[in-house]
């Protein structure tokens, strides 16, 4: 849809700026029409944080999440997970334990619930994809529950990854990846991270 508005609200040259190129805008690269400059830098000059993939058996992932919940405990924390309904339900798991708050495409109240949340200096948010894009929590780290999941993509991962060290007083961040199988997508987006962070 941004493509089609895009070439018929724009006159003369058109510039995308975007982490992930889609598949269209590469194939234009490949036919020579468009021309890629990469800039793999992040304003502070930090690079991206590599998610460190973990993978097992549901409960284990659940032992491990709360493990990485306690282990960053000074932080904002977001947790990414595939569906609505598993972020209500996580929501509901969690709320005694830690605190914390759901954000999905469900949530009426989406822009309330995520200023709440950034006013918790070490809070918790537990969203879907729709905190993929657009949104900068400082100092947060990230753990993607089910990265294996099929709704998950490629561009959706490094998108959901890059949550993490966004901010010039900590620019490092953690970024786990939580998964039951081994994925291919997981691993393109854990190579394209690092290949972006060594050019």
């Amino acid at each position: 849809m941004l493509h089609g508005i895009a070439q018929t609200a724009c006159t003369g040259h058109t510039v995308y700026l975007t982490a992930t190129p889609d598949e269209q805008l590469m194939e234009r690269v490949r036919k020579g029409t468009l021309i890629q400059l990469t800039l793999n830098e992040r304003p502070h000059g930090h690079p991206l944080p590599v998610p460190e993939v973990k993978r097992g058996s549901a409960l284990s992932l659940w032992i491990r999440m709360l493990s990485w919940i306690r282990r960053n405990r000074d932080h904002p924390r977001i947790i990414f997970v595939p569906t609505i309904l598993q972020a209500e339900w996580f929501g509901r798991l969690l709320k005694p334990l830690t605190g914390c708050c759901v954000c999905t495409s469900k949530t009426e109240n989406r822009d309330e619930v995520i200023e709440a949340y950034r006013q918790e200096p070490a809070g918790i948010i537990i969203a879907t994809t729709v905190l993929e894009r657009g949104v900068t929590i400082k100092g947060a780290d990230v753990c993607i529950y089910g990265a294996d999941h099929p709704v998950f993509d490629e561009a959706g991962l490094v998108q959901m990854a890059g949550r993490a060290g966004r901010s010039f007083e900590r620019p490092t961040g953690e970024v786990l990846f939580l998964l039951n199988e081994k994925s291919r997508t997981v691993d393109r987006c854990v190579r394209q991270i690092r290949e972006a962070n060594k050019r």
